[in-house]
C-alpha cells in the first residue's frame, strides 16, 4: 500500500478489514492468504507473521468485522435518550441494505454456518448474540422507565422474539425470498414494536 500502517496494530487491523470484506464478498472457504495479501498490498508472509495459520486470520476476521459493528451501533444508540426511538434506530441500523451493514450480515450468516459444525466458533458466537439480546433487552427496559413503552412489557421475552424475527427477514432479504423486500423487512419489525410495546396513548416517537 502506498500509505502503509505505522504499528504492528494498525497492520493486523487493516489485514482484519481486508479480509472480513473478502469473506463477506467470496464465502469463508473461498478466501486464500495470497488474496489477503493482495488486497492489503503485502507479501503472504506479513500476514502469516501476524496470523500462523489461514484459520486464524479467517477466525479473527469474523470477530473483528461483529466487533465494529457492536461499536459503531453502540455509539449511534447512545446519542438518543428516548427508548423508543432508540429502539427504531436498531431496527434500521439492522436492515441489510447494499453496502456495509449487507456485508455485515454476510459475515452473520457464515458465522453461523462455521458454529453448526465448528463447536469451537460456538462461544465467541454466543457472545455476540448475547451483546445482541442485550441491547435489546436495556433499550425495552429503559423505553418502560420512561413511559413510552407499555408498563407491563416482557424485556427478556421481547427481546427474543424480536432478535430471531430480525434474523429469519434478514435471511429471507439476503437469499432472495419472493415477498421479502428491505421494505417489508422494516415495516415488520417496526409494526412488531408497535404491537408489542406502543404505551396506551403513547406519544409517537418523533423522526
Amino acid at each position: 500500500m502506498a500509505d502503509r500502517p505505522r504499528s504492528d496494530e494498525d497492520r493486523r487491523a487493516a489485514i482484519l478489514e481486508a479480509t472480513w470484506q473478502l469473506i463477506a464478498e467470496r464465502g469463508f472457504h473461498a478466501v486464500r492468504i495470497a488474496d489477503i495479501a493482495k488486497v492489503c498490498g503485502t507479501s503472504t508472509g506479513t500476514v502469516h507473521y501476524y496470523f500462523p495459520g489461514k484459520n486464524d486470520v479467517l477466525t479473527a476476521a469474523l470477530k473483528y468485522c461483529v466487533e465494529q459493528a457492536f461499536n459503531r451501533q453502540s455509539v449511534e444508540l447512545k446519542a438518543i435518550d428516548n427508548a423508543h426511538e432508540r429502539l427504531l434506530k436498531l431496527i434500521d441500523m439492522q436492515v441489510p441494505r447494499v453496502g456495509r451493514v449487507r456485508d455485515e450480515w454476510s459475515i452473520w450468516l457464515q458465522y453461523w454456518a462455521e458454529a453448526v459444525v465448528r463447536p469451537e466458533f460456538r462461544p465467541a458466537h454466543n457472545e455476540f448474540y448475547a451483546r445482541w439480546h442485550d441491547a435489546v433487552v436495556r433499550t425495552v427496559r429503559r423505553g418502560v422507565r420512561q413511559g413510552v413503552f407499555r408498563p407491563d412489557a416482557d424485556p427478556e421475552n421481547v427481546a427474543l422474539r424480536l432478535t430471531a424475527l430480525t434474523d429469519g427477514a434478514a435471511i429471507q432479504v439476503l437469499t432472495g425470498a419472493p415477498g421479502m423486500t428491505i421494505t417489508v423487512m422494516r415495516e415488520l419489525l417496526v409494526d412488531f414494536v408497535s404491537r408489542e410495546l406502543a404505551a396506551p396513548e403513547s406519544v409517537p416517537a418523533r423522526g
